[in-house]
Order: structure tokens, then C-alpha cells, then sequence
């Protein structure tokens, strides 16, 4: 996987946390602060450079309109190598996915040091089977089997799974980040709990987080792309991610949530 590509993977990720279960979602506006693990050990890259600093932030705005969950996301992260040589990404990502998981469209645009990498708009809709059309410089159509779910049916099945105990939860799931796949995804629920500052929430927020390990893998592939550890509660919040790749770790802390008003009858 090019760097490009789980730069998107990474951050579309988050919107599979952002929306779980129907009956306790919250609308809200968040903002993440991201940095480098410098816990983890680097390995001898032999004389390839390697990631030597990374930082950045992330704003969410996640809101119900009624008939679906919408999402709106901008990413900035910057990364610098152990040659000194320094990568600015700004990532920008919108999604739309119906209550019922029948039908979603999404947005991505992806700039590297201002320049643009990568933009796309689809739509994929659910039925016996999973249709895919990408708009991007020409109209693409791809097709899935029926088993694949988009993310927001995956995080309902993940937080009822929570709830009802069960430790380990497998899906295919399309979200878009790698627009011509989908991903298979083993899910790790731990029974321990964890808080956060009270500081750091506002009324509303439960602060009892369960420590969920996530390992995302491309189609048939038996090694995993990414593996997600993430702190999440029963509405779907995320206090804090951490994102293990091949050469490199990285974690996101909460630096500020609000809760935003939903009106629907």
C-alpha cells in the first residue's frame, strides 16, 4: 500500500468510528491532535529512510440529518524523514450513509505539499449485490458480493457486539478510501475499560471506553495493511486512536469534543 493510500485509509477509518449504533449516536464536533509513536522501536531499515517526526490534526463534524449520518472531515499531517525531507498532507473527506446501509456516497480529495493527489466522488448502493460508481476523471462501475457492508453497518454490529460480549467480529466492508477494493476486517473487543480526563468531555459523553483492536486486510491477503487500537464507548465516541503500520505508529488524542443539537421528529 503507497504511502497516498494509507494516508486515506487511515483517516476514512475514523468514519467507521463516528457511527455505530442507531439508537445512542451523537452528533458532534471533535478535534484530534495526531503525533508519532516514539515508543515504538524503529528496526534497521538498512539505509531506506524512515519516518522520524509526524504531526497534525484532525476536525470531525459528524451529524444526523434525519434520514442519515453525515460526515465532514479534514485531516492536515505532517511527516519528516530521518533524510530531513518533509511531507504536508491535507486530506478533505465527506460522507453521506443512509440509516439502513442501503446506500452511501462519498467525496475524497487528497493534496500533497498543495498539490493534488488524488480526487474522487462515488456512490455505492446495496441491494443482492454492491455497485460501485466512481466519478474521478471518467465514470467507473464496479461490482461486489451482497456480504459487503458499508461502515456505518459495520460499527452498529461492532458496538452490539460490545454490549452483548462477544470478543471477535469479522466483516468485508467498502468505506472508499482505496476506491476499487474492499477491506477485510477482524475485530478484537477487549473487556477492559478505560476513562478520560472529565476535562476533556462535556455533559452527555459517557466516559466508560472499551479498548477495541482493529486489523484491516487488503481482499485476500493473510498479513494486515493497518491495525487500529481505539477507545471507544456505547454512542461511538473515540477518546483515542492508535494506528500500527509496517515501519510506524501513530496516535491520536482528544483535544476537544461538542456536542451538536440534532432536531428530527
Amino acid at each position: 500500500m503507497n504511502k497516498i493510500n494509507i494516508i486515506n485509509f487511515l483517516f476514512i477509518v475514523i468514519f467507521w468510528i463516528g457511527n455505530s449504533n442507531a439508537n445512542s449516536l451523537i452528533s458532534y464536533q471533535s478535534v484530534y491532535e495526531i503525533e508519532l509513536d516514539n515508543e515504538r522501536v524503529v528496526k534497521n531499515t538498512f539505509g531506506t529512510p524512515y519516518i522520524k517526526q509526524a504531526n497534525g490534526q484532525l476536525l470531525l463534524d459528524w451529524f444526523d440529518n434525519c434520514s442519515s449520518w453525515v460526515s465532514n472531515q479534514r485531516m492536515n499531517l505532517k511527516f519528516i524523514n530521518s533524510s530531513g525531507v518533509g511531507t504536508l498532507s491535507d486530506i478533505n473527506y465527506s460522507l453521506n450513509e443512509k440509516y439502513d446501509g442501503s446506500e452511501m456516497t462519498f467525496a475524497l480529495q487528497v493534496k500533497e505539499n498543495n498539490m493534488i493527489k488524488q480526487r474522487i466522488n462515488g456512490k455505492a448502493e446495496k441491494n443482492k449485490k454492491v455497485k460501485v460508481k466512481l466519478f474521478d476523471n471518467r465514470e467507473k462501475e464496479l461490482e461486489f458480493s451482497g456480504d459487503i457492508i458499508f461502515p456505518h453497518q459495520h460499527l452498529k454490529s461492532i458496538i452490539s457486539n460490545i454490549k452483548d460480549d462477544k470478543k471477535i467480529v469479522s466483516h468485508r466492508v467498502y468505506e472508499g478510501s482505496i476506491p476499487e477494493k474492499f477491506l477485510n476486517v477482524s475485530t478484537f473487543i477487549n473487556n477492559k475499560t478505560v476513562k478520560l480526563e472529565k476535562k476533556l468531555l462535556t455533559a452527555g459523553i459517557s466516559n466508560k471506553f472499551w479498548i477495541v483492536r482493529m486489523a484491516y486486510y487488503d481482499e485476500n491477503k493473510q498479513t494486515p495493511e493497518m491495525e487500529l487500537t481505539a477507545h471507544i464507548n456505547q454512542q461511538g465516541f473515540v477518546s483515542f486512536f492508535k494506528y500500527d503500520y509496517p515501519s510506524y505508529s501513530l496516535k491520536m488524542k482528544l483535544k476537544k469534543v461538542v456536542l451538536s443539537p440534532t432536531k428530527c421528529n
